[in-house]
């Protein structure tokens, strides 16, 4: 960026200056130009990429017991290509890449053109591109509409948006900003497995965005990763941050249910992605049973004052979804709800 700088600019003005330049330049520094975090697989895995073919890293998963829980057998199932219909149409791939994704920054390096590969022995979708498709994979496929929902109806029309997984993709659709890719490990300290998932950022000197990190593409299953994008983008539009108290869940705490934050959202999300027909054609047994134990735990992790809901509290969440976004967001008493000062809409 070229500036002319007048003589009788002082000092401090100079300073300030110097600066902004070193934050532009850390702001979009390639990470393995930098000290690697835990572990940086990723970025490495690109930097050494022979061919223009990236050895893209195996999935992790750190959370303890994930592998009982979400059915990793030889297939892998949360990602497996032939269980991700989008792996089969562009038109689904293009209404998927309409949440955000299109607009996003760091994709061409993390499986833009790549996003159809997956491991031959297991048969998971293995670019950080792919995976994250697979996220968007639970919002999209999980309402009965798929990509023939319209996500520009009002947030309020509930007469259209009749279950809480239809209204979902539109609240996301409706709230997020541009999706990055990054290929860094942004962790504690050196392996460490507390290491940022994603992160939205948004002032009035830097473009609004979310970013999505190592640890979101391979240590997360796609149900908790399609969480974590609800979570989010939470935090986007509506500015919706985090309580400074003390949880479970690091510096990602709410005060109470109540807050009606980014973790009710997260954990509303996950009920009613439980709470689906037994014959739903994509949410599988595994599946299901996936999202109620990330509700289950992540609900005793993330608020500092432990919520009195729990998963059968939402068994009509997707019969009357405007009680559950209009009352119970807010409400810290399932047997007293109240009508939510602001609305998500």
């Amino acid at each position: 960026m070229r500036s002319q700088v007048k003589l009788g600019l002082n000092r401090a003005t100079g300073l300030l200056a110097v600066a902004a330049v070193g934050a532009f330049l850390y702001t979009f520094m390639p990470s393995c130009s930098m000290l690697a975090d835990a572990d940086d697989t990723l970025c490495f895995a690109i930097a050494d990429a022979k061919d223009g073919v990236v050895d893209w890293p195996d999935e992790e998963y750190l959370e303890p017991g994930y592998k009982n829980d979400c059915g990793i057998t030889d297939y892998h199932e949360c990602d497996h290509c032939d269980l991700n219909p989008w792996f089969l149409s562009q038109d689904d791939r293009d209404y998927i890449e309409g949440f955000g994704l299109a607009q996003g920054h760091g994709w061409a390096d993390l499986g833009r053109a790549d996003v159809m590969t997956f491991n031959e022995v297991t048969k998971e979708i293995d670019t950080p591109l792919g995976r994250t498709y697979n996220a968007y994979a639970n919002l999209v496929y999980a309402n009965p509409e798929g990509i023939e929902l319209d996500r520009s109806q009002a947030l309020d029309n509930f007469e259209y948006y009749d279950t809480f997984l239809k209204w979902a993709p539109a609240f996301v659709s409706q709230k997020t900003y541009r999706i990055n890719g990054n290929c860094n490990r942004d962790c504690e300290t050196v392996f460490s497995t507390n290491c940022v998932i994603a992160r939205t950022v948004h002032g009035p000197f830097r473009n609004d965005y979310i970013d999505l990190y190592q640890t979101f593409f391979y240590d997360l299953d796609a149900v908790w990763r399609a969480s974590t994008i609800v979570h989010e983008v939470r935090h986007a539009r509506d500015r919706n941050s985090h309580n400074a108290c003390v949880c479970g869940n690091g510096s990602a705490c709410d005060f109470r249910w109540s807050s009606n934050g980014a973790n009710t959202y997260e954990l509303m999300w996950l009920a009613a992605y439980y709470w689906t027909p037994e014959d739903h054609p994509f949410i599988t047994p595994a599946r299901r049973e996936r999202a109620a134990s990330l509700f289950n735990t992540r609900r005793d992790l993330m608020f500092c004052e432990k919520p009195r809901w729990r998963i059968g509290d939402f068994i009509h969440i997707n019969e009357i979804p405007e009680y559950y976004v209009e009352q119970v967001a807010c409400s810290e008493d399932p047997s007293n709800t109240h009508y939510c000062l602001v609305l998500a809409n």
